[in-house]
């Protein structure tokens, strides 16, 4: 079962007991006023994640609105991520999506977060020496059968399983790194410090795919489970492929930011 499932069954329900209230004498829709009053508890952590929110009807009665009103906005919460309905069960808290840059910038997922003040923590699941298949060997700039260190890991953000990555780098760049623990280090900044290598130069894509069974059991989601797919390959500034990689973050909780900027401008 998604564990995302399993904390919206046990956290409890939501009790209505404040002053909030509707101005009924007010120009704003009444639709609106109550979006706002709910997104201000969501928000500020006074409604829980993963608990359930009262029912429509008692929404009507205690806000004294009509059950058109409550629809339209436990529908636009929705829309904004803020609650998720289960057919049968009702509405719950939903988790926070987690907003990434790194489709706009060549930092790393760890600098990317660890910024933010989030805790990273890595299981490390394949760490070795392989000789370059084909298609990897074409991404690197790399003889076919040439030594990559091969790196998978499945890192955890705030305790949660979040996103497996597969990452690929020339063994001839960097001769020690199958040796190096990485549960709790930046793998760029290991590049930096002990190599003198930094990514100057990158393409990334991405694309949406359905959990495999290995995937959805490591990132704790159901079989077939939404997922972003992310590919990198990145160079240096003299233009040598340093790293490829590919990584499968969990759809529920990965939001990619694109910074755009006028042309004209």
């Amino acid at each position: 079962m998604d564990t995302t499932e399993m904390d919206l069954n046990n956290t409890g329900q939501i009790v209505l007991s404040d002053e909030s209230a509707i101005d009924v004498s007010s120009a704003i829709p009444f639709y609106y006023q109550l979006q706002t009053i709910l997104e201000e508890k969501i928000q500020s952590g006074e409604w829980k994640v993963g608990q359930k929110l009262p029912s429509e009807k008692d929404f009507c009665e205690h806000f004294n609105v009509s059950r058109t009103v409550v629809r339209k906005t436990l529908s636009n919460l929705a829309s904004e991520n803020l609650i998720h309905t289960m057919k049968g069960k009702g509405s719950f808290v939903k988790p926070k999506q987690h907003g990434w840059h790194l489709m706009q910038s060549l930092q790393g997922f760890y600098s990317d977060v660890v910024g933010k003040g989030q805790v990273v923590n890595t299981e490390v699941l394949e760490l070795s020496d392989i000789p370059a298949s084909g298609e990897i060997a074409e991404y690197l700039q790399l003889k076919p059968g040439e030594i990559v260190t091969i790196m998978k890991r499945l890192r955890f953000l705030d305790g949660e399983p979040i996103l497996v990555v597969t990452t690929y780098i020339p063994k001839k760049l960097s001769p020690d790194l199958v040796n190096v623990d990485f549960r709790n280090r930046s793998l760029y900044a290991y590049l930096r410090e002990e190599n003198g290598l930094v990514i100057a130069e990158g393409t990334r894509t991405i694309e949406s795919i359905n959990a495999t069974k290995e995937l959805a059991e490591q990132l704790q989601v159901e079989d077939r489970a939404a997922l972003s797919l992310l590919k990198s390959l990145g160079w240096t500034k003299d233009g040598t492929p340093l790293e490829y990689y590919v990584a499968w973050h969990r759809g529920d909780r990965s939001q990619f930011r694109v910074r755009l900027v006028s042309s004209e401008y």
